[in-house]
């Protein structure tokens, strides 16, 4: 498998919740063909879409959540051509004009049943112009740009799919067994090594940060404060914590997601970060642990799918960190593939109720399952044999996993959603 390519496609930096911010970035290329004053705004987005982007708050604007402010900025002033950091740098008169849109209604919102989870489609209006973008399959592929009726842009998905419905090298990724991730893993180059701690650095200088102030729910620095809260797993659980209450909070500082999250890159790297330097691994060490958590991560998903009925930061990401964790303690791929197990185990029924600021207390307890997975992995305690869904086997595990999310929890984020709709919409 081509590494290079995984991780320029995988791992990549991304600013706000990764949902809204595909939002932002179709209103960004729609406003790119757009002519005169936007007069409406038609968001149509998938049910995955919607609820994760409902409650969180956006990069930049000024503690203002939702997607309904988010495709505003990025029609107003969102730059497509920096992808997921689509809303760096906006101006504080750009968002005021955004919420007097908002509070005008000119933001008409639609949730869709069916269809891809990952799909956003935004139409910029007035008398004389309407132009229409579209996000689909990932947060930023863009698919189809009309202008008045004639297609300008238009990139089927079969050109980057596969048969199986995935880039091809995540089909390959999928065939791969835990010794394979691993060998990939300490194959890793120099730069792809670099790439690996930029990543530790980014996401630990948003975690620092988390301590430091108040955001979100506290989960980070509320652990963080009581100091008879000590040991590494103490500290695991606030730095992870604290990145994630910086993130949803809306601050506009980027971390190095993992398979199209945030989130996701929070809890596959910091605890692997943490874990290394508390026991003194050398650098290259940790690059490859990482690196691990990383593939991991991302095996976990090709089988769940992109966005889930379950906490995948949790489930797919704690999976991955606690891998790598192992990796990093000087354990062997036996090893991790029983944390995994125990990680999978242990929140395996954790549900996704969309992104929003106690996401904080999810990724917090995932980096600490994940720790106490590896410890127990390392040990050679935890799941050692078939036990319910899980088993020692990732493969076994992972297609479990893919059929409670496809088929026992089909409904699942429909009825989310509707519960969430019976409150007034962000």
């Amino acid at each position: 498998m081509d590494l290079h390519e995984f991780f320029a496609n995988e791992v990549k930096p991304a600013m706000g919740c990764t949902e809204p911010v595909a939002v932002a970035l179709a209103a960004a290329y729609a406003a790119r063909e757009f002519e005169g004053e936007i007069e409406s705004i038609d968001l149509d987005v998938s049910l995955n879409i919607y609820k994760n982007g409902r409650d969180v708050g956006i990069p930049g604007a000024m503690g203002l959540r939702g997607n309904r402010i988010a495709v505003v900025l990025g029609a107003l002033a969102g730059d497509a051509s920096k992808g997921l950091l689509v809303l760096e740098g906006i101006p504080e008169t750009v968002v005021e004009k955004a919420k007097a849109m908002v509070d005008a209604g000119v933001v008409k919102v639609s949730v869709r049943d069916e269809g891809p989870s990952i799909y956003v489609a935004v139409t910029l209006r007035n008398a004389d112009c309407e132009v229409c973008a579209v996000v689909q399959d990932r947060h930023d592929t863009l698919r189809k740009v009309t202008k008045n009726g004639q297609v300008v842009f238009d990139k089927p998905a079969s050109e980057t799919k596969s048969k199986a419905g995935l880039p091809p090298y995540l089909e390959e990724l999928m065939t791969l067994g835990i010794q394979e991730l691993w060998d990939l893993a300490s194959s890793i180059d120099k730069d792809l090594e670099g790439y690996m701690l930029e990543g530790v650095q980014m996401n630990m200088g948003v975690a620092n940060q988390g301590l430091e102030g108040s955001w979100g729910l506290g989960v980070g620095a509320t652990l963080a404060e009581h100091k008879d809260n000590s040991g590494l797993l103490a500290t695991v659980k606030k730095l992870a914590g604290a990145a994630a209450d910086v993130r949803m909070s809306g601050k506009s500082a980027a971390v190095m997601s993992s398979a199209g999250s945030g989130n996701h890159g929070i809890t596959a790297i910091i605890p692997v970060a943490v874990v290394g330097e508390a026991v003194g691994a050398p650098q290259r060490l940790i690059a490859e642990s990482v690196a691990f958590s990383h593939l991991v991560t991302g095996y976990v998903k090709t089988y769940t799918g992109r966005l889930t009925p379950i906490c995948g930061c949790s489930v797919a990401a704690g999976a991955g960190a606690a891998a790598g964790m192992v990796r990093v303690l000087g354990g062997t791929p036996d090893m991790a593939e029983h944390a995994v197990a125990s990680l999978i185990s242990s929140l395996m029924g954790m549900l996704c109720d969309g992104a929003k600021g106690s996401c904080g207390l999810k990724v917090s307890a995932a980096a600490g399952e994940a720790y106490a997975a590896a410890l127990m992995a390392m040990d050679k305690r935890g799941v050692q044999q078939d036990e319910g869904l899980v088993s020692p086997d990732i493969r076994t595990t992972c297609l479990a996993l893919s059929k409670l999310c496809t088929k026992a929890f089909s409904n699942t984020d429909k009825v989310i959603v509707e519960l969430l709709q019976l409150r007034p919409d962000s």
